[in-house]
This record gives structure tokens, C-alpha cells and sequence, in this order.
């Protein structure tokens, strides 16, 4: 006997349709939502590069999942440097971008890429510069690898990620791929890549920029800083007043800017040298200079015999001051009765033309100047009598 059938008043039916039509309607608008905030995890651009020094050998000591790396930053590798000490070594830019976010207590760098894509480096040491905004170039060293966060283990902490348009809610990682043709994707389990072993590519040769008040060419009597610094580095700098600084090795390890002070090349004219070495070995040379410093005075002109003229303008010449480094610019002169007496009345050269002297004896005083500003004493060298 077939069993009897339940039949809803049509009403109830209609309505319980027009719930189940909404209730799936809501359902999809709120999975529309959460699509277009939350980022969809995709492979990394393959415009990544490794963010470790070109040329070492780095080896992933934590990998994708479980441990610290079991959160939105599942896709995280932590590195540390084979062949070599890890603590201070200069960590690159995966990618260009500009500065999102520093915090010191972590020793975390962000940087953005556009289009909510950013590269986070975590435990460095210290950054090259923490300014929000400052763009960073692909392969430029943006810090130094330290232990912050993480004490006594020194490593890079290396994630990419998206995020919603505010940078921070939303933030999911992505499995990494690099230019120099490591591929490390999703394959399952703990620690996944773990002791895969790296090595990152060079991007370009260190460049070197200088910095300072004095200009070449011109000569100093007080001492003059040259600063400088360079970018695509991080293997160390030497630097050597008058000659090329030697290829062996840098003199600092790992530094990337640094000065120099005139006054320990001496009196002289001297060019700066400094040589940068990349993190990868390559190297590159620049120089500053020639930039004088004499703090020497030059002499005084030896004394003249007196001159004896008639009422009116008169020349008055004495022998060439000397100065053995800047050499001499010219001579203030006073013409008086004065015996103490000082003018800035400037000549060029060993003679001045006064203007019309009326009857009576006149002291001529000079004082040298020499092209680095320094100048002898004021020296009474002779006089002038004009006779009625």
C-alpha cells in the first residue's frame, strides 16, 4: 500500500522557498565579501631575488610550517649563512619597494611592492634607514642580519605576503620563488625545504657617493671631513689618501659608508681613494679630491729701502712674498702714520698705486695671504717721505 504524502498549504510553501532564496543569496554576498578582503594566497613573482648576499651559501634552517612559521606566516623561511658568520651580514631587497614599516624590538623591516604584495625581513640588527616611503631598489642592501626577537640565534626571518589595502588585516603568505631558479612550493608536512641550501645571484657593482663642504681644487687651512657612502654594497670598504686602496681584502668588514678627516693626509693637495666591495665580492673605486690643506702662513715681504717723492701719487713695490703649498693670493697694504696700523686695501701684486700723498713720512705695512686663507703678520717693510 503506498504510504501517504505530506502536502504543505501552498503559502507555507511559497515562504519556506523565499527563505531558502535568501538564506542562499546572503550566503553568496558573504562569500563575495570575504573574497575581495581577504587576498588569495599565489605563488611569489618570479621578479623575487634571494634576499641573502650574492655568491654565499645560505641554508634554510626552518622552513614552510609548523614551528613559528604555523600561523599566516606559514610560507617563511629562516636562513642562516654556511660557510660564514650570519650575524651582520647584509640583507637585499627581494624586490623593490618602499619602506612600509619598521619595529625595532623584532628588528622587522617591511617593504611594500604595490598592488598589496610586500617582503618582510625580521631579526636584523639594524637598518640601512627606517624612513616610511624611502625607495628601496631591487638588490640594494636595506640592513644587517642580527638576532633581534630571537636572541642568541642569529638569522633572517624572509616572508612574502598580500594584505588587504591597509597593509595589515588580511595579511597571508605566499609560497616563494626566486629569480635565481629556486622554486619552493607547497609540498606538505613540517619544516618543508629545510636544509635547502641557497645562493643568491648579483644584481650590479657597488656604487660610491661622496659627500662634503670642501670642493676639489680649493685649498683649506682647518681640517675638512669627506664623507662617504655606497649602495649595492655590504662586503666592506678600504679607503687611502693618494693612491688606490689595495684589492685584498676590505679594510672594515661589512661597512658601507664611513669619512675621512684632510688633516691625516698632512699639508698638501690631496684625493681621497676609497674602494667598496659588494656582498657578492665585486668591487669598485672612486675618489674625491684633489682637496688642499696648508695651515702654514706664508712670509712676510722682506723690508725695502726708504723712498723719497715729491708731493702726490706714488707706487710702491717690494719682492714677492713666498708660501710653499697654497701659494700666495695677494697682500692687504696700509700706508700711514700708523706704526700698528692695519687696512684691507687688497692688491694681487708686489705694488699698489696710493692716491695723492700730501708732504710727510708715511709707514708702508703689509700682511701676506696665501690661497688657503692664512697670512702672515702685518710687517712694516719701509716707508715713504714726500718732500714739499
Amino acid at each position: 500500500m503506498p504510504s501517504p504524502r505530506t502536502t504543505l498549504p501552498s503559502g507555507i510553501a511559497r515562504a519556506n522557498h523565499h527563505r531558502t532564496t535568501l538564506l542562499c543569496w546572503l550566503l553568496a554576498m558573504i562569500t563575495a565579501i570575504a573574497a575581495a578582503l581577504t587576498p588569495t594566497p599565489t605563488q611569489a613573482a618570479t621578479s623575487l631575488i634571494l634576499p641573502t648576499p650574492p655568491g654565499e651559501r645560505w641554508r634554510i634552517i626552518q622552513g614552510y610550517g609548523c614551528g613559528t612559521h604555523n600561523a599566516w606566516d606559514r610560507y617563511s623561511l629562516d636562513l642562516a649563512q654556511v660557510d660564514g658568520p650570519t650575524y651582520n651580514a647584509p640583507v637585499r631587497a627581494a624586490a623593490g619597494g618602499e619602506i612600509w614599516h619598521w619595529e625595532g624590538g623584532s628588528g622587522t623591516l617591511i617593504l611594500h611592492h604595490g598592488d598589496r604584495f610586500f617582503t618582510m625581513y625580521t631579526h636584523m640588527a639594524r637598518a640601512v634607514t627606517t624612513a616610511r616611503g624611502h625607495y628601496i631598489e631591487a638588490g640594494q642592501t636595506l640592513g644587517f642580519v642580527g638576532d633581534r626577537g630571537a636572541p642568541g640565534v642569529p638569522h633572517l626571518h624572509f616572508t612574502a605576503f598580500t594584505a588587504s589595502g591597509n597593509g595589515w588585516s588580511g595579511k597571508q603568505s605566499v609560497p616563494l620563488r626566486f629569480a635565481e631558479g629556486y622554486d619552493l612550493p607547497d609540498i606538505g608536512g613540517c619544516n618543508q625545504h629545510g636544509g635547502t641550501i641557497l645562493s643568491a645571484a648579483a644584481v650590479r657593482a657597488p656604487e660610491i657617493h661622496f659627500r662634503s663642504e670642501a670642493q676639489p681644487e680649493h685649498w683649506y687651512n682647518s681640517d675638512q671631513r669627506v664623507e662617504f657612502t655606497s649602495e649595492w654594497s655590504g662586503g666592506g670598504l678600504s679607503q687611502a689618501w693618494d693612491g688606490e686602496p689595495a684589492t685584498e681584502a676590505p679594510m672594515f668588514a661589512r661597512a658601507i659608508d664611513g669619512y675621512a678627516q684632510i688633516s691625516d693626509a698632512g699639508e698638501g693637495m690631496h684625493t681621497l681613494g676609497v674602494r667598496v666591495w659588494g656582498p657578492d665580492g665585486k668591487q669598485s673605486v672612486a675618489t674625491f679630491g684633489p682637496v688642499g690643506f696648508d695651515k702654514t702662513p706664508p712670509s712676510a715681504p722682506a723690508p725695502t729701502a726708504e723712498m723719497k717723492v715729491p708731493p702726490g701719487a706714488v707706487v710702491a713695490t717690494w719682492a714677492p712674498a713666498t708660501d710653499t703649498l697654497a701659494g700666495v693670493d695677494g697682500y692687504r697694504v696700509y700706508i700711514g702714520t700708523d706704526p700698528e696700523g692695519k687696512a684691507d686695501w687688497f692688491t694681487a701684486e708686489p705694488s699698489i698705486k696710493t692716491e695723492p700723498l700730501a708732504p710727510g713720512r708715511y709707514l708702508v705695512r703689509v700682511q701676506t695671504l696665501d690661497r688657503a686663507g692664512n697670512t702672515s703678520p702685518w710687517t712694516t717693510i719701509g716707508s715713504i717721505v714726500v718732500a714739499p
